[in-house]
């Protein structure tokens, strides 16, 4: 009982690590947990930068500008054609339009010929304008279109009797694409939040019992404090036992404070379900787990010795990212490669994550998750009795 309570004195020394790991995991169970239907379902055009020079400056150039004013960003100055060819190369503008002299006039000329029920192409309407864009981009294929569309529209309205404002304002609305366009609904996955917040948890685990527990275990094996508590009373099994649930009070207090959080952000309709009860059993024997894996790491003096000041770092890293990408916690069981599924088989995230998909995706219920959390067990077993036997090897070397 004194090397437990010891145990945590120690510990907060490196509370640091705690808190910090601790502060990271919260924040991605909290960003996990958002949901993202506040968005906004409005239908925006796409704006580019343009750059317009007017020579006609005609009331029909002028308001040839302003509607590409409402449409695009329009760039201003003046600019020499070296310039010009750096801004389009460069992306700073999409297009460089110039609105030669006579424009106008040609504008009325088409009226006519429309009136008299003469057919304008394209390709007509296209000359009117000098454009100059990239040709391997479609952008400016696109805004040519609409210049097109836009020209085309006006003279038909200016054909038909109406003014040049009223022409313009009626193309406006004419070629407004949101009043035809719609958001596909799609069907929420009401699972999908409280499915990635409990997937995420093996990772925060394991990285805040690494980054806080190593430290205090390698305090414990200095040479000298180590002598000590070989002469004492205290045998050296009871210390590592006191050690061992030292660990394991840290690992639970560090679980169920994710679960809370969890539950809080996902509402009381969540909590106490059965899902919700799988979900935590699956994360209080993964902590197991993770703290039989810690306890096994921590018997090689080698990983813990009072030179190894990067250990906790160290293993913290490596177990920690290859464990998350390996075993389906960064990375989704449905696109993990075979040959990375095979090897991931054999750690606990990989069980983990699998009973997540099952309770969330398949309504599993406990016998159907007897497999996945009898492998993460089997690790654990496993990682126990090497840690022993690793113990004892040390400890009868020591002692010869």
């Amino acid at each position: 009982m004194q090397v437990y309570k010891t145990f945590f004195k120690v510990l907060r020394k490196y509370k640091m690590s705690l808190i910090m790991y601790s502060a990271i995991m919260i924040f991605m169970i909290w960003v996990f947990a958002s949901e993202s239907g506040s968005g906004s379902n409005d239908i925006v055009q796409k704006k580019y930068s343009l750059l317009i020079v007017d020579e006609d400056n005609s009331e029909t150039s002028k308001e040839f500008v302003s509607y590409m004013g409402k449409k695009h960003n329009l760039e201003e100055g003046e600019y020499t054609e070296d310039q010009i060819k750096d801004m389009l190369f460069y992306e700073n503008i999409s297009e460089y339009i110039v609105i030669p002299k006579g424009f106008g006039e040609t504008i009325d000329s088409v009226v006519k010929a429309k009136k008299n029920g003469k057919t304008v192409s394209e390709e007509e309407l296209a000359s009117l304008l000098q454009a100059t864009y990239d040709d391997g981009m479609p952008r400016g294929i696109f805004i040519n279109m609409q210049i097109n569309q836009y020209l085309n529209a006006v003279t038909d309205y200016m054909a038909s009797g109406e003014s040049l404002g009223d022409a313009s304002k009626r193309a406006d609305e004419a070629l407004d694409i949101s009043e035809f366009t719609t958001f596909r609904e799609e069907d929420v996955d009401v699972n999908a939040v409280k499915y990635t917040s409990f997937l995420v948890l093996p990772y925060g685990i394991l990285s805040i019992i690494f980054s806080g527990v190593i430290p205090v275990i390698i305090a414990f094996n200095e040479k000298e404090k180590k002598n000590r508590t070989a002469v004492s009373s205290i045998k050296l099994t009871t210390r590592n036992i006191s050690l061992i649930l030292g660990a394991a009070t840290v690992a639970f207090a560090v679980a169920t404070i994710f679960i809370i959080v969890i539950t809080l952000k996902n509402g009381g309709d969540f909590a106490f379900t059965n899902a919700w009860w799988l979900s935590v059993l699956n994360t209080y024997i993964y902590t197991l787990t993770a703290t039989l894996l810690l306890s096994m790491l921590t018997s090689f003096p080698i990983l813990i010795s009072k030179g190894s000041t990067n250990a906790a770092s160290f293993l913290t890293v490596i177990i920690g990212l290859s464990f998350a990408f390996l075993g389906g916690t960064f990375v989704d069981l449905d696109i993990l490669g075979e040959g990375v599924a095979k090897v991931g088989r054999f750690i606990p995230n990989y069980w983990y994550s699998v009973a997540c998909k099952k309770i969330w995706y398949e309504g599993a219920g406990l016998t159907d998750l007897i497999g996945c959390y009898g492998l993460q067990m089997l690790f654990g077993a496993v990682c126990l009795a090497v840690g022993l036997a690793v113990t004892r090897y040390y400890g009868n070397k020591a002692s010869a």
